[in-house]
């Protein structure tokens, strides 16, 4: 069964469809609110009130084919809202176990490119963006957005996702730079592209 015809058959109240729903997008909606609030806990209610509201919203939701953009802009605007709440840094060993923990399939995520320290040196880099940009590279890069899509959720023009994008980058390289040269490898630096 396509996901578009589990959107149609939520719509209709059933909860199984729900159910499935649930368990496709619940690693990736608590990745994602864990990277934009920095925070595991304040991750988990974020979810948890966006499939909350998913459920009794989904009904407004016009075409079932852009459920996922949909339900993504729920989660980026609650991890918004709830990280102004919250604005505690959360220590970098806690974000790499968890993004490990909320990737699809573990084996293959591209997190495990990274060494730790690798990774932990460019989520403090991201976390130097401010929250749109990082928002932006977080559903660019962790969720495989397109920048179409991205622009959905974040309700801007495609042309400012792609500007965000741009500028972001060049930052992270900024930032990343001197850590390449302080290890000796440039690697980090090829994943920013």
């Amino acid at each position: 069964m396509s996901e578009a015809d589990l959107i149609i058959k939520m719509q209709k109240g059933d909860y199984s469809a729900f159910e499935e729903i649930f368990q496709i997008y619940k690693n990736k909606a608590v990745g994602t609110a864990y990277l934009i609030t920095g925070n595991k806990f304040t991750s988990e209610d974020v979810v948890q009130e966006a499939f909350i509201l998913c459920y009794t919203k989904i009904k407004n939701l016009k075409n079932p084919e852009l459920f996922k953009p949909w339900f993504f802009k729920i989660v980026t605007r609650l991890s918004w809202r709830y990280s102004n709440y919250n604005k505690k840094v959360t220590p970098v060993e806690n974000i790499f176990e968890q993004a490990e923990c909320c990737s699809d399939n573990a084996d293959t995520s591209s997190l495990k490119i990274f060494e730790k320290e690798e990774y932990e040196e460019l989520y403090r880099s991201i976390n130097m963006l401010d929250e749109k940009s990082r928002t932006t590279i977080i559903l660019f890069y962790f969720n495989d957005f397109s920048v179409k899509e991205i622009s959905k959720i974040m309700g801007c023009f495609q042309g400012t996702v792609k500007s965000r994008l741009f500028n972001s980058r060049r930052k992270l390289r900024r930032f990343l730079n001197d850590f390449s040269k302080e290890s000796g490898s440039d690697e980090i630096l090829r994943y920013i592209r």
